[in-house]
């Protein structure tokens, strides 16, 4: 019994020195509030990397000024990964004059990179239908022709955030990727829709999506 009670008072002593010398090795100023929290990780200089938001709502200025509003959302995982969804929604025309009538969903992840964590790659995909006619979008094709159908695309985002302030930022990014497109098209004669093709397929590699995105971010800011 004695050697037991010998042995656990050295390995207490023991512990109690370790400690000692391990609150002996932290840079001088550093709360013991990082000490406790294990990821709250302190840089070789002493020097207390920023915490990431948490969660932010954003909208893509790029669409919005073509007439297709967008909203989306970021949920901040970590420091290095974040999960977003955007929703893009336009509805607007008639049936005989111009028409613009999209709606989409684009989820990615993300990875962001560098000391700073500004800089990320991502994976994203994205879904939707559409309705053009005579709109912007629809001009990129034929002046007198419109297109209905489903569009799908799958790829990769490179992209940067440029911090404004604490709660706001602008998120700049650009994504290339595969696209697939099945539609039909047509033209209107006097106010009344003319069928031209019927399922038409387009494929193609190239941009997915491109964004001018202003973040607002909510808990920890950057």
């Amino acid at each position: 019994m004695k050697h037991l009670q010998k042995i656990l008072l050295a390995l207490l002593v023991w512990g109690i020195a370790a400690t000692g010398n391990s609150f002996a090795q932290l840079p001088r100023g550093v709360p013991d509030a990082i000490v406790s929290s294990p990821t709250n990780a302190v840089t070789p200089d002493g020097i207390l990397p920023s915490k990431p938001y948490y969660f932010a709502v954003r909208t893509n200025m790029l669409y919005d000024a073509i007439l297709l509003p967008t909203l989306g959302v970021e949920w901040r995982v970590n420091r290095d990964m974040g999960i977003k969804l955007d929703g893009s929604f336009g509805w607007w025309g008639s049936n005989s004059d111009k028409i613009q009538k999209v709606w989409f969903l684009n989820p990615e992840v993300r990875w962001y990179l560098l000391r700073d964590k500004r800089f990320y790659v991502g994976a994203s995909g994205s879904y939707g239908e559409y309705n053009i006619y005579k709109y912007p979008l629809g001009r990129l094709f034929s002046k007198d022709t419109g297109y209905q159908g489903t569009l799908w695309s799958a790829g990769v985002t490179v992209g940067y955030q440029l911090c404004l302030s604490r709660k706001f930022s602008v998120d700049f990014n650009l994504g290339m990727g595969y696209t697939r497109s099945k539609y039909d098209s047509f033209g209107m004669t006097d106010g009344v829709r003319v069928s031209k093709e019927r399922d038409k397929t387009k494929n193609f590699f190239g941009p997915t999506q491109a964004g001018i995105n202003l973040v607002w971010t909510f808990g920890n800011n950057k």
